[in-house]
């Protein structure tokens, strides 16, 4: 498919439930600021704790695909504990770091400390109205997550349970022992070298004659089940009286990797075991009229379990290792290995020890806020405390196992036995991993007053936020200073005004503060007597512009670095003395990064049953923090510092649409959200290159350069018969033929062109949503997709075979050029690599565009007639649900997210109940 007609499909599939605005709803700024959705003029687009509620994921990011506009989540492979989604809002506007800030009630907190079932909204601030209040740490955006809270009502018990069943997907499929050592001396004929197996050896693979010596081992089988599991417990009670609203929660959820065998030793496991419990508290206590008190508490206790081999170890013997290479065990029941392989994929799970962590996290707040009527009407002061602290314990007991080779004794000789690792005792250890705290602190004071047909409101506000690592150079401190005023005229003119200072310890002293100002306005016409209707319950125009910055740079940027350099001789009687040497120059006027956002967009609301957001922006970024060795001479003669010279500007729209409606008993939503969002590099100091389209300059952040293929060559005679020549590496048969893009009749560095998209966030994000119920039988489906986004294919022994003692895919035999089969499209089989084939270039850049089925659930809500004789039980919900249940994409072997060398990403299924009292 075209990627214009992939860009046009995705538009067509743009419904989605993404905002679920409704003009009552409340919009959230932050900073303790908040305003009815319908007099907002900020460009926030918000997730309802129903909509993520569909999939209980160990990490919360993982709930969020495609569900919000101008918010691209890409998934991640990984351990189950550390597979959290990767998070951009608006795509990526800088070569630094484009992580939005998270805020979990307003204080800075990891989204993966969370449960799902404990969050209220998900909250995305995307514009300078909003993100100007967060000064220095403003830039990227600010992903707002407001947890549940306890209301005036009777107390009301839920009771979860949810069983959870994943399989991996696309895992890769590697030859047997057989076909390697085909391969391998395919190879070694290709780069001139004699065949490492002689023909009685191929014969005793084929057949298994011998299967310790020449063995046919499917590693993948052996190493990995075809399953993980889990479960997810959760438990809270709410409510209240006038006087003290509550919400008490308590989640466990354990999960269970996919390695085998891990029950190999007395005492411990080495499976892949994560187990986590949540309890938290939210008070909200009126301790007089006009004082009132919140109160969040959160424990996390978290603890996993894993091989001391770490999972790049595992996975990258698992993509090496080939079939043929040594059993698993020799007849002497010591792990088998050779003189090149020393990673037994099946030793490292089983046989190298554990490592276990265990995490004690805890968040406190508090918000005390007084009403100050008594002094001036419509005026109140607020104070916020918060304090958290991480403690992450590892222990291990480890080892380092034995291993032999076994090489078969031909001609009447003796079979061989060498031990090439002794086994040792295990070493037992327990340490503090980490010790971090983060300390929080705010007040502000509001001005809220109606007068005839105005309103206004406006607060003035500090901030100070210290984390504190124990690590040398790991503390951070920020400081704002914000005031902000919204004003409504007539309940239709809208005017929004921010200023704020900001401060960062990271820049140097003297220089930490900035000045972050935005300006909104919104026209609400639906409230115009020429076109209120019923039908239109809302139209508003909206626009914003302003700056916000981003400074999380590395401490001490701005000091000189020394360090121990070569000896010298001193004194009369000359004697080497150590010396030191300057190892890095201070970056000279560290700033921060300054964005100049502007916005603008309209709000549609119709019929009760439509909602449409559009949002079109731009954003100017400048002072990006970038390489300063392309605006100084090499002559310098030391590593050149960065400078904040880089600029980027960014562009995009994002759009939501939804239909609710009913029909008697049976009621419907369709709906979808899409977003484009694109930047291009104005300035990067960068090195000069003779030719324009060698230049980064102009392209996107990560857009990928490399050389473009023509084709394969088919014979010697061919290589020496083109007039053009490659000087990258010596040209074989079978190696692959670019493109000249100079005319100069060579190939070198000098025809490398911009290839396909970036590879670090698509241009195109979109999901789209469509459910139904009847009599409370239902059904939800979430899809989610991207596009204008490629990856490089290079994961070793799939796509870049046989080099470095790496075994082959099936894929790569199948399609591989070669003598016999000379219309394969991949180069041909080489030990040695080849600079002509191993390298970025357009065969192995591939469109990752693509579309998932993120998420199908089935579920039943038992009717109220059926509950009227079970005791205290006012609802229960049968539920079963499919995540990730297929991919629409032109790779096909891997998954377009997780491309490389990592644990796979995994198909999943739950099934459970909820049950409400």
């Amino acid at each position: 498919m075209k990627r214009s007609m992939k860009f046009i499909a995705a538009f067509l599939l743009l419904p989605c439930v993404a905002t679920a605005q409704v003009t009552d709803s409340i919009q959230q700024y932050g900073r303790g600021i908040s305003f009815n959705m319908k007099e907002s003029t900020v460009a926030g687009a918000m997730a309802t704790s129903e909509q993520i509620s569909h999939k209980t994921s160990i990490d919360p990011s993982n709930s969020l695909y495609g569900l919000i506009p101008g918010l691209q989540v890409l998934q991640n492979g990984g351990y189950a504990w550390d597979d959290g989604a990767t998070l951009y809002i608006r795509g990526v506007g800088t070569s630094n770091s484009s992580t939005p800030l998270i805020l979990v009630d307003g204080f800075e907190r990891e989204i993966s400390s969370l449960t799902v079932q404990e969050i209220e909204s998900v909250t995305v601030l995307k514009d300078a109205a909003s993100l100007a209040l967060y000064g220095i740490r403003g830039a990227n955006g600010v992903v707002y997550i407001k947890t549940k809270r306890g209301a005036v009502h009777a107390p009301v018990i839920n009771f979860g349970y949810e069983f959870n069943f994943s399989t991996p997907n696309r895992l890769p499929d590697f030859v047997d022992g057989y076909t390697y050592a085909q391969a391998l001396n395919e190879g070694m004929k290709n780069d001139g070298l004699s065949p490492r197996y002689s023909q009685r050896e191929l014969d005793a693979f084929r057949d298994q004659t011998y299967p310790e010596f020449y063995p046919n081992v499917d590693w993948w089988d052996e190493a990995l089940r075809d399953h993980a599991y889990g479960n997810n417990v959760n438990f809270s009670i709410s409510g209240g009286g006038e006087r003290v609203q509550y919400y008490v929660q308590l989640n466990y959820l354990n999960n269970l990797g996919i390695y085998q065998p891990t029950e190999e030793n007395d005492g411990y496991s080495t499976q892949l075991k994560y187990s986590k419990m949540n309890i938290r508290t939210n008070l909200d206590i009126k301790v007089s009229n006009t004082t009132k008190v919140k109160l969040n508490l959160l424990g996390v206790f978290s603890e996993n379990n894993r091989p001391q081999s770490d999972i790049s170890d595992v996975f990258g013997a698992l993509y090496q290792v080939p079939s043929g290479a040594f059993p698993i065990k020799t007849s002497q029941d010591i792990w088998g290995g050779t003189t090149v392989y020393s990673n037994n994929p099946i030793a490292n799970i089983a046989g190298s020890g554990y490592l276990r962590t265990q995490g004690r996290t805890l968040y406190a707040d508090m918000s005390i806020n007084q009403d100050l009527n008594f002094l001036l009407p419509g005026l109140s002061a607020t104070v916020n405390v918060g304090y958290d602290s991480y403690g992450f314990y590892r222990e291990g007991n480890v080892r380092t196992y034995a291993y032999q080779s076994a090489v078969k004794g031909w001609d009447g000789a003796a079979d061989t036995y060498t031990k090439l690792r002794e086994e040792t005792d295990y070493e037992f250890s327990t340490y503090l991993q980490t010790m971090d705290t983060h300390f929080n602190f705010n007040t502000q004071v509001n001005y809220d007053r109606n007068w005839g047909e105005h309103k206004l409101n406006a607060v003035l506000l500090y901030s100070m936020d210290k984390k504190t690592g124990r690590d040398q150079n790991n503390k951070y401190a920020f400081m704002d200073v914000v005031a902000q005023g919204h004003y409504t005229y007539k309940n239709r003119y809208i005017l929004d005004f921010a200023l704020s200072g900001s401060a960062s310890s990271v820049l140097e002293p003297g220089n930490r503060w900035g000045i972050f100002p935005s300006i909104g306005a919104g026209w609400i016409l639906s409230e115009e007597d020429w076109l209120k209707s019923d039908n239109l319950n809302l139209l508003k125009l909206r626009a914003s512009y302003g700056i916000a910055g981003r400074a999380d740079f590395d401490a001490n940027l701005y000091k000189y670095y020394f360090g121990s350099g070569n000896s010298y001789y001193f004194k009369d009687t000359p004697a080497s003395q150590s010396g030191m040497k300057e190892y890095r120059i201070a970056v000279d006027g560290l700033t921060y990064e300054k964005s100049h956002k502007l916005n603008v967009g309209v709000d549609l609301m119709a019929w009760n049953k439509l909602s449409l957001t559009v949002d079109g922006y731009y954003d100017h970024r400048t002072d990006i923090l970038v390489d300063g060795s392309g605006a100084i001479s090499s002559v310098f003669g030391m590593t050149v510092p960065k400078r904040n010279d880089g600029i980027i500007n960014s562009y995009g729209v994002d759009v939501a649409a939804n239909w609710t409606d009913h029909i008697g008993d049976f009621t419907y939503q369709i709906g979808g959200q899409f977003s484009f969002a694109r930047n291009e590099i104005i300035e990067m100091n960068e090195e000069y290159r003779p030719y324009d389209y060698l230049k980064r300059t102009g392209h996107s952040v990560g857009q990928i350069f490399g050389y473009e293929v023509e084709g394969i060559y088919q014979s010697q005679e061919e290589i020496d018969q083109r007039d053009v020549k490659q000087y990258l590496s010596d040209v074989r048969p079978g190696d692959l033929k670019f493109k000249d893009q100079n005319g100069d009749k060579r190939i070198d560095q000098y025809d490398q062109v911009a290839l396909g998209y970036n590879e670090t966030c698509p241009e195109i994000y979109y999901g789209f949503n469509v459910g139904a119920e009847y009599k409370g039988l239902g059904f939800t489906a979430y899809f989610q997709g991207a596009a204008n986004y490629s990856k490089i294919l290079d994961t070793k022994s799939v796509y870049r075979p046989l080099v470095s003692n790496n075994t082959i895919s099936q894929y790569y035999w199948d399609n591989r050029w070669s003598e016999s089969n000379p219309n394969g499209t991949l180069p041909r089989l080489t030990t040695q690599g080849s600079d002509n084939n191993y390298n970025t270039n357009s065969l192995w850049v591939a469109d990752a565009s693509f579309l998932k089925l993120r998420t199908l659930e089935v579920y039943y809500q038992l009717p109220e007639k059926w509950l009227k004789n079970i005791a205290f039980v006012k609802g229960i919900k049968i539920f079963g649900r499919g995540h990730d249940l297929f991919c629409v994409d032109g790779i096909d072997i891997a998954d377009p997210e997780s491309i490389g060398v990592a644990h796979p990403t995994m198909r999943q299924y739950a099934f459970g109940f909820n049950l409400k009292f």
